[in-house]
């Protein structure tokens, strides 16, 4: 795990008031007796509580689809995190999303860590003792966010347009195919592209678009992110 600072939480640190936003019972109902060493002040489905409550907390674990079975609360992802971050409270994103984007947009909205649920039980331990103490923290299996949300900063910005016939281009999507899918013409597609490349032009001359996707951190995260191009001539 990474941290801002290379000290660490001693014994004698005071047990952090932590407070949890998730829309999973058993998360909420496992925090006390996972974790005995924190004073856990109160668990919320969802941001729009915990900001009516207020509880006074040293951390808030948040996650990021909180979908539940209920309606979907208006507060979801990065917009959650952003809302919790400027209520002044210090935002440990606790959560099985992988898209990078989506995972940098939560620290540019105010995230002072992110773990992700299928790293080990003492990572999220570790990493609330350190935003306690205000650091910030990546563990291991994310490293490369922090760069990212760096390098962000530094470059153009894409149209959600040209990050669609970006995607498309990475995996060898034919421009008529993109058009099709996206309802507009093969010339408008190709334009689009042309776009990116001229934003983009001293990279993609020893990269592919593939490459460039990845480097902006769009990528999808799985196969069920990305439909399969329609077939039929380029």
């Amino acid at each position: 795990m990474t941290t801002e600072q290379s000290q660490s939480p001693t014994a004698a640190t005071p047990a952090p008031r932590v407070a949890a936003v998730d829309d999973n019972t058993i998360i909420r109902d496992s925090l006390c007796p996972l974790f005995p060493g924190w004073d856990v002040v109160g668990c919320f489905r969802d941001a729009e509580a915990l900001l009516a409550a207020r509880p006074e907390a040293d951390v808030v674990i948040v996650d990021l689809n909180l979908a539940g079975t209920g309606p979907a609360p208006a507060l979801q992802g990065p917009a959650a995190v952003r809302a919790v971050a400027e209520a002044g409270y210090r935002v440990l994103v606790y959560t099985s999303e992988v898209r990078r984007t989506i995972l940098v947009d939560c620290l540019t909205a105010g995230a002072q860590g992110i773990v992700h649920k299928a790293e080990p039980l003492p990572a999220l331990g570790d990493a609330v003792d350190a935003v306690a103490a205000g650091q910030v923290v990546i563990t291991q299996e994310l490293t490369g966010l922090a760069e990212l949300a760096e390098r962000r900063d530094q470059l153009p910005n894409l149209s959600p347009r040209e990050r669609e016939v970006l995607a498309g281009r990475a995996r060898g999507e034919s421009f008529r195919s993109i058009a099709r899918r996206l309802f507009i013409t093969p010339q408008t597609a190709t334009g689009y592209m042309n776009s990116v490349k001229t934003k983009f032009a001293a990279y993609l001359r020893d990269h592919s678009p593939a490459d460039l996707e990845y480097y902006l951190g769009l990528e999808p995260s799985g196969l069920t992110d990305w439909q399969p191009p329609t077939t039929g001539p380029r």
